[in-house]
């Protein structure tokens, strides 16, 4: 993994959690509390009840003030997972891994459709369910870039980049059903990624935990996982 990406994820997400880089590899869990934070990731409201993330050490935690002692005493020792924050009454609204590239550069991969690099003038009338993964019709001033499938004049695919952060954009695919299972997603995500690369960002991919088709998806494009995140609520 490049160690460029790897850095500017772990600096992300200590400005999402409000703690420092080094706190993500404690042995134990560390807590803060929830604020709003100056340059979180844009999907992330002022102020969460409660984030976790984990770069496979100890997790470090942001929690609504008012709650973060008795999350704290509760879950210090614990490992946090949907089945921990029961108990104290949280529901977890985002259980999702999160991937980098694994090396410089994303290997190309070959697509049997003809690709096109498109740029924000072009998104206009792809603001659609089927395109919804790609491109994000509640924030459409963050979709940056994307790369789409085409089969003759109809798109099937598309791979959409969005600035989820001031130095990363988050890969979004999708590909309609009956083109599924002949590496479409694979080969957009790739080159997309290499489109991120070369405007000087850090490409980044994230999917549910149970998500296999997705989470195939982004090692199939060259990608490895690296973090986790939880975000949960109060009942």
């Amino acid at each position: 993994m490049k160690r460029r990406f790897f850095d500017t994820a772990l600096r992300q997400s200590a400005a999402d959690v409000g703690c420092q880089p080094e706190d993500f590899f404690r042995p134990e869990n560390t807590f803060y509390p929830s604020a709003r934070r100056e340059g979180a990731k844009v999907f992330y409201p002022e102020q969460v009840d409660f984030l976790a993330v984990s770069f496979g050490f100890g997790s470090a935690v942001s929690v609504r003030e008012d709650k973060l002692d008795e999350v704290s005493d509760a879950l210090r020792g614990s490992y946090i997972n949907s089945e921990a924050l029961m108990p104290l009454g949280l529901k977890p609204k985002l259980e999702c891994v999160f991937f980098l590239p694994s090396g410089d550069e994303v290997a190309p991969l070959p697509c049997r459709y003809e690709t096109r690099l498109l740029l924000p003038e072009d998104f206009g009338e792809l603001y659609l369910p089927e395109w919804s993964n790609a491109l994000c019709q509640k924030r459409p001033q963050n979709d940056k870039i994307a790369v789409g499938a085409y089969d003759g004049g109809r798109l099937v695919g598309l791979a959409g980049a969005s600035q989820d952060a001031e130095n990363m954009m988050q890969i979004g695919i999708d590909v309609l059903k009956e083109y599924r299972r002949q590496g479409i997603a694979a080969a957009l995500t790739s080159a997309l990624a290499n489109e991120i690369i070369k405007i000087g960002q850090a490409p980044f991919y994230s999917c549910n935990w149970n998500n296999l088709p997705s989470f195939r998806n982004a090692l199939r494009a060259g990608f490895t996982p690296v973090w986790t995140e939880i975000q949960a609520s109060f009942a």
